[in-house]
């Protein structure tokens, strides 16, 4: 592959004893990078330093600059950690359809069998990006955190494609089946009545609410687990940690939250791309903003090292099973399992539609609900589709 026509290589920062910067190798040029990547790194990083707006893109260095300056900077979290940099993808804003290199960057690297780290700019890549995965031809599961759903073309075109990308993942027509989404964070304040409606009868998609996750933040962890591509809108959280994003909002998630989720992520069974946006170095704090983002990075890749051993076998045996009876017609009785080692719990789906039983994972939260209301949860009925 010619990496340079989709390469911008960066400068390598100065090395610290026992800081990230050690794990990091930066390639330049074919050689260096085939050479970089058949070291098997844990994770590939390429920074996004574009946003689009007025039907072009706009360029702008500092976003992945003052982002991979904090995080080099973090300690190091493994002496057998690897990471490659590959820099920052280089876009043509005079491309009839510039994002196509995204596509094709990851999508190639994702075939090699690399874990991708996409970061920085506007929230538009992950149309691309979900493209990239698509093409792997293997079902998956789509994690959206965000406090905005984008499903609603804009009042404004100024804000397309922002505002709209999600709606066009939803219009791509599917390549396997099934595809999953689920979201993370919705703040009502931001959901349109139209969006409401879509998120309750056409999609039904699993979702938590941002109140939800501030009250509970482990009720986000069953739907990260099964995530290939997790997508996180930095306007998620609170603007006191994070202000310089493209919105800020005073209610978000506080830092310590953001990071925990990243956990899950990193903790899931297949997370090939993690997706941070929205980062925009314009006003005070950019600072700060770059160093919550870095954070982000930095927890997901602590997890990575320290996966859970708990996937469910053929026959569930290494599973402890908790049966409960219902009161309700459409079901008499759901099997809830968990695992003893990680404590994860997971609910066993049988579509009443016909189909085969599956389990899908969840948390102690619907099995206790389960139990008092004598009914089925909420996500059971969302998986009904």
């Amino acid at each position: 592959m010619e990496w340079s026509q989709y390469l911008r290589p960066v400068e390598e920062p100065l090395r610290y004893s026992q800081r990230l910067s050690q794990a990091v190798s930066f390639p330049q040029g074919a050689i260096a990078i085939a050479e970089a990547l058949s070291r098997e790194p844990q994770a590939v990083l390429i920074g996004y330093p574009y946003y689009w707006r007025n039907q072009r893109l706009y360029y702008r260095e500092g976003i992945t600059r003052l982002i991979r300056r904090r995080l080099y900077s973090l300690a190091l979290i493994s002496s057998a950690l690897r990471l490659v940099d590959l820099g920052d993808v280089a876009l043509n804003d005079l491309d009839e359809a510039p994002l196509r290199l995204v596509e094709e960057l990851v999508t190639e690297l994702l075939r090699r069998g690399h874990r991708v780290i996409f970061f920085g700019g506007g929230q538009e890549a992950a149309e691309a990006l979900y493209k990239a995965v698509q093409a792997q031809e293997t079902p998956f599961t789509y994690t959206l955190i965000d406090k905005r759903l984008d499903l609603i073309d804009p009042l404004d075109p100024l804000e397309a494609p922002a505002r709209t990308y999600n709606l066009n993942i939803l219009r791509t027509p599917p390549v396997v089946w099934p595809t999953y989404l689920h979201v993370i964070g919705l703040a009502w304040h931001w959901v349109s009545p139209t969006e409401e409606d879509l998120l309750h009868t056409r999609l039904q998609v699993p979702y938590l609410r941002l109140h939800e996750v501030l009250e509970e933040p482990n009720r986000a962890e069953p739907l990260l687990r099964t995530a290939r591509l997790i997508s996180v809108d930095g306007g998620v959280i609170r603007a006191a940690d994070a202000p310089s994003v493209l919105d800020p909002d005073p209610e978000g998630l506080p830092i310590e939250v953001a990071t925990k989720l990243m956990r899950f992520a990193g903790k899931g069974y297949y997370p090939d791309v993690l997706h941070i946006a929205n980062f925009l170095p314009r006003r005070e704090g950019a600072e700060r903003t770059a160093a919550a983002f870095a954070l982000l990075i930095w927890y997901f890749l602590e997890a990575l090292l320290t996966p859970e051993d708990d996937f469910p076998l053929p026959d569930r045996s290494n599973l402890e099973v908790y049966p409960v009876t219902l009161n309700t017609p459409e079901v008499t009785e759901i099997l809830f399992y968990r695992h003893p080692g990680s404590g994860r719990w997971w609910m066993n789906i049988e579509p009443i539609h016909g189909g085969p039983a599956y389990l899908f994972p969840c948390d102690l939260s619907h099995y206790r609900y389960a139990v008092e209301a004598k009914e089925p949860p909420l996500l059971w009925y969302q998986l009904q589709t």
